[in-house]
């Protein structure tokens, strides 16, 4: 905590970056706050940055630029409710010892003494509405904390019109200090290595995502027993259990020999089981954004949705939709696609046009535009 700043230009606007994050397992939320990082240090030439986090991000290549100090921290992996004490008690001074104009904080939470120096991101409030998909600690944390720091927040930042009404309808926070915008989807899977003809992919259904109550796998295993007994194809499921979310249990049936589970994989090697695969099916019952479906598109795979929460928004008319809660409806949608090559490659099609709407370059303009804009009113 005593490293001392060496910015090339120290008259800068200084803005801390909640780095805690980076200390967990890297799910959606993780990822895309380290890929919004990155492009704002990259694009914010005319702000100095201090991010706060691990030590083990010190020696990092993408965060040595000459407006950027790293401040570490003893954050450690699978310590989270010491990294939230870190964040609510520890954090706060470090701002007020260097001196930091903004708090930004990507990852649901922030600490409420920073109180109107914190933008904070509010990815959604499934914590909320669905609080037995979580354990009791974290969700007794969350709803003490959440409504707490939003109102409190200079903004609150989210990436839907959907999470948005949820926080106006269930958060004490004004309309006025709320911003919306959609997440962008990492380079990785843009490239054109990637992309194959879905004639030449592999038997394959790939699900991403935690494995917890919300992404429905239960439902999913039924549909595809039932799929397999008339189609050879192995499901593929990458993610890992979390022990923020409730336990649940699911029987993967008789065709358990052609599941295989992956765990956390880098990103390089789920761009290639993307592109590998001929569709990837996402039967989540709640979202608010949802990055998965969007990197299949970038990769050219079709897509089938849930048609809940924030879904339809996101992924419009890019993709299958089924109702998650009927294992049926997932099964036909997954036996529609096998059948018809040129309904996947309209879908592939879509994709790759929908997918242009989520543009990290674009995003990291607006974040520091409002940089700007919250300095103006301080």
């Amino acid at each position: 905590m005593s490293e001392k700043l060496q910015f090339k230009n120290p008259n800068l606007p200084r803005i801390g970056l909640n780095g805690r994050f980076l200390s967990a397992n890297r799910t959606g939320v993780q990822r895309a706050s380290y890929r919004l990082f990155h492009t704002i240090i990259e694009k914010g030439t005319h702000f100095n940055f201090i991010l706060f986090t691990s030590a083990q991000e010190k020696n990092a290549s993408e965060w040595k630029k000459d407006n950027v100090q790293v401040i570490t921290s003893p954050l450690k992996l699978q310590r989270s409710f010491q990294n939230y004490f870190w964040e609510q008690w520890t954090l706060p001074r470090l701002m007020k010892k260097y001196n930091c104009s903004l708090l930004h904080n990507p990852a649901n939470l922030a600490p409420l003494l920073c109180g109107k120096k914190n933008i904070v991101h509010i990815h959604d409030l499934c914590f909320l509405i669905e609080p037995q998909w979580f354990s009791f600690h974290f969700r007794w944390l969350y709803k003490f904390l959440v409504p707490k720091i939003s109102q409190k927040a200079l903004l609150v930042l989210t990436n839907s019109n959907h999470s948005k009404n949820d926080i106006l309808e269930l958060l004490p926070v004004n309309i006025e200090k709320i911003r919306h915008f959609y997440w962008g989807v990492e380079p990785i899977f843009h490239e054109d290595v990637f992309k194959r003809p879905w004639s030449q992919k592999e038997d394959r259904i790939l699900f991403v995502g935690s494995l917890e109550p919300r992404k429905n796998l239960p439902n999913l295993l039924l549909a595809y027993n039932k799929f397999r007994e008339k189609h050879f194809a192995k499901l593929t499921i990458v993610g890992c259990h979390n022990p923020v979310f409730a336990d649940h249990s699911y029987s993967l049936g008789q065709y358990k020999d052609d599941i295989e589970f992956l765990g956390y994989i880098p990103d390089s090697t789920l761009a290639d089981l993307y592109s590998r695969s001929k569709v990837l099916i996402y039967p989540s019952f709640y979202e608010g954004f949802g990055l998965p479906p969007l990197e299949a598109m970038a990769v050219g795979t079709p897509v089938i949705s849930s048609h809940a929460s924030s879904l339809p928004e996101i992924l419009d008319h890019a993709a299958l939709y089924v109702d998650p809660k009927d294992s049926s409806s997932i099964l036909n949608k997954l036996n529609l696609l096998w059948t018809d090559q040129s309904l996947a490659e309209d879908l592939i099609s879509k994709g790759y046009h929908r997918i242009k709407v989520f543009d990290w370059n674009d995003i990291a303009d607006y974040i520091l535009s409002l940089y700007a804009s919250c300095l103006r009113t301080l």
